[in-house]
């Protein structure tokens, strides 16, 4: 079981993801910087950042110059109502050395904090840290907070994470070996139409690894995990009865179908289910 991890968190009333709809970088890029100051004076934490970043770095759009002091202000007044992503920039700030001496302390308390308010690119920040070290910016490799991280962005919907997480269960890499756990992640994934998390069920269902032994939704999994050819899948109709297959098939058309999501069929979907009420899809078959 993973141990919980006493993590630095800052008393903000009001933290908050400040990009939740929109993308940071055309947000940085199409500003109109001198209205996004006067909001900044105002107190406007969205304004506030922006403002900063484009002082940080330059914005030549914008013709405005790199102040990376008056850009560090501006960044930590956004953090100071805490802006998640200013939380992010500064530890990117402190773990690099842009503006400000190299620290590692610095760099794991705000990106702690942004992680902590859910902020996806700081989650990953964390997890790659952690996994490898950082010994030039003084950040050790810390495998209980890896852990920690890749679980949390795994809750948070990152299909990479459930990956990871089920194979970190499968082998037993710092944690102990669970199947049922793995296994739980993997369909976590499935359920995204993660073509990776497909293939790795397939396997679990051919090999009744926690899950009774079910050739059809191996056989499903597998046609639904790529493109053809797939080795896996055909070496598994080599097991299988001509209805198994019928069965298999006609499932992964239905899935595909319920997701909006057609792959290249296998065996030309000779076998499909009735779809006479759907909107019709237009495949190339045998």
């Amino acid at each position: 079981m993973l141990v919980a991890i006493l993590l630095v968190v800052f008393p903000f009333a009001h933290a908050e993801i400040i990009f939740q709809d929109g993308d940071v970088w055309d947000a940085f890029v199409g500003q109109d910087f001198n209205s996004n100051l006067i909001k900044a004076e105002e107190g406007d934490a969205r304004a506030q950042y922006l403002v900063g970043r484009a002082l940080l770095f330059g914005l030549e759009e914008q013709g405005v110059s790199a102040d990376q002091e008056e850009g560090l202000y501006w960044m930590q007044e956004a953090a100071d109502q805490g802006a998640a992503e200013a939380f992010h920039a500064l530890g990117i700030l402190y773990r690099r050395g842009i503006g400000v001496d190299k620290d590692g302390g610095k760099w794991e308390e705000y990106m702690t904090e942004a992680g902590e308010q859910g902020l996806h690119h700081a989650m990953s920040e964390l997890i790659d840290t952690y996994q490898d070290g950082d010994p030039e910016a003084g950040i050790n490799q810390d495998e209980e907070k890896y852990l920690y991280w890749l679980e949390k962005s795994a809750e948070h919907g990152s299909v990479f994470s459930m990956i990871n997480l089920a194979i970190t269960y499968r082998q037993g890499l710092g944690v102990e070996k669970d199947l049922e756990k793995s296994f739980e992640w993997v369909m976590r994934a499935v359920k995204l139409d993660d073509l990776s998390a497909q293939r790795m069920a397939g396997e679990y269902y051919e090999k009744g690894m926690v899950v009774e032994q079910d050739l059809v939704k191996a056989y499903m999994m597998y046609d639904l995990s790529g493109t053809v050819p797939s080795t896996r899948r055909d070496e598994l109709a080599k097991k299988m009865t001509e209805v198994q297959i019928q069965e298999a098939i006609s499932l992964s058309w239905q899935w595909q179908l319920e997701h909006e999501k057609v792959r290249p069929a296998s065996n030309g979907y000779r076998y499909q289910p009735d779809v006479s009420d759907r909107e019709p899809i237009f495949l190339t078959s045998d």
